[in-house]
Order: structure tokens, then C-alpha cells, then sequence
């Protein structure tokens, strides 16, 4: 069962500061993850770098191409006492030991859970690829929205080779390092195999007359791909 709350932070390191995307895989994955984690600000995290093997294309690359997801029992763990004195706000890794707020670039955001979507049970788990969407419905379309997730979406989704659950969030309180407005809406659609959304399936999913509505009329679609680099606690 997903905890209620959900920290989501997009982030790369900072052009220019002499760290690479293999020394930023590095520190989420002997450093960062675990301190989490170990500090109690999360119970259970998964580091994932973008998948470009996806069928649809973005027209503009997101700049932050890594993505960690905590799954948390607080509103707001960015603000709480566990984070601030237990988790390591510097690394040796760093050149000069810097500061990691000066280091990284982050887009954090706080979310709650408003639907799981298991229809074969699977629990919680750490999969291999996911796909994120941020959407943005009009005021207007908002209830049709919900329905049309809860109605039709899901359960055609769910026939996609490979597919395992998906979880369902809406935006909470900024946290410190949210960038700009992000979308009200996000859907995270766990999956095995990377090419799951590019069959007849996921066709049939994306084209019937209710789908086509909302990809039409939302203010905001952001679908991203991401593979699996490491997780802590499951």
C-alpha cells in the first residue's frame, strides 16, 4: 500500500560546477537515497535517469533528466526536524566539499495520493520503467477528468504488455526548491518493459474519443519515460 504522501524531485547537476551525471548517479545512490530513508523523512525511495526509447517524443528535452521518488508519511518532509539535522547537506564527493544546494539543480514537489489503481495486485515495488504524466485539465473539464481516469483510462491501460499498477497524485504545498507553477495532476504508470506504450494496446488506450478530449483540452501534458537506477527500503 503507497503511503499517502509523495515527494517527486526532477533534478541534474549544475553546468559548470565540475560534477558529472555519473558522479550525480553516485551520491543519489551511495549517499543521498539512503540518507532519506534512514533518517525516517521517507520510508522508501527510487532513483530513475530519463528514457529516451519512448515513442513520444518531447519537442523540448526536459533540462532535469534524473527523477527520485520518496514515498513519505508527511505532507512536507522537506520541512521536517528529520531532513534538516539527519540528512547530509554536503557530500565529499562535491568539489571543495560545496554545499549540494549549490551543486544540484531541483525541482521538488510535494503530492497526495488521491486513487491506486492494482488491478492485478502487485503492491508496492520498485519497477523497472515508469511512465510519468503531469496534466493540467481546464476548470471546466476537471469532474470529466476524474471520470474519465477512474472510468475508462486505467482499465484500458492496464492491458498494456508488462503493465503493473498506477498511482495518482494531486499538487500539495510548494516545498522549498518547487520550480515555478507545476501542473495540479500527476499519474505515474508503473511498467516492465520500456516499449509497453508503443503497441496496439496503448494505441487503443490513446485514441478513443474520451482520451483524445482530454490530450486535446488539457492546459498542461507532460508525459516522461524513466528507467530504474536504484531504490532503498522496499
Amino acid at each position: 500500500m503507497p503511503t499517502k504522501y509523495l515527494l517527486s524531485v526532477n533534478s541534474r547537476p549544475q553546468p559548470g560546477v565540475g560534477v558529472d551525471d555519473d558522479l550525480w548517479i553516485k551520491w543519489y545512490k551511495e549517499e543521498h537515497l539512503d540518507d532519506l530513508v534512514n533518517s525516517k523523512t521517507a520510508t522508501k525511495a527510487v532513483f530513475y535517469k530519463e528514457s529516451h526509447d519512448f515513442a513520444f517524443k518531447a519537442k523540448e528535452p526536459h533540462p532535469r533528466g534524473f527523477l527520485a521518488l520518496y514515498q513519505t508519511d508527511r505532507e512536507e518532509p522537506l520541512k521536517s526536524k528529520e531532513f534538516q539535522h539527519d540528512v547530509r547537506q554536503n557530500s565529499e564527493m562535491w568539489p571543495q566539499q560545496k554545499p549540494t544546494s549549490e551543486i544540484g539543480d531541483f525541482d521538488g514537489r510535494n503530492y497526495t495520493l488521491i486513487q491506486e489503481f492494482d488491478p492485478k495486485k502487485v503492491g508496492d515495488s520498485a519497477p523497472p520503467y515508469l511512465l510519468t504524466v503531469e496534466m493540467e485539465p481546464s476548470e471546466a473539464n476537471e469532474k470529466d477528468f476524474e471520470d474519465w481516469y477512474r472510468q475508462e483510462h486505467l482499465d484500458l491501460l492496464s492491458k498494456l504488455p508488462g503493465y503493473r499498477r498506477s498511482l495518482r497524485y494531486v499538487i500539495g504545498p510548494k516545498a522549498f526548491n518547487t520550480q515555478g507553477e507545476p501542473p495540479k495532476y500527476l499519474a505515474i504508470h508503473e511498467i516492465d518493459d520500456v516499449h509497453a506504450f508503443d503497441g496496439k494496446e496503448a494505441e487503443a488506450a490513446n485514441t478513443t474519443p474520451w482520451t483524445t478530449k482530454h490530450l486535446k483540452e488539457a492546459k498542461t501534458f507532460i508525459p516522461r519515460m524513466w528507467e530504474k537506477v536504484y531504490s532503498k527500503g522496499f
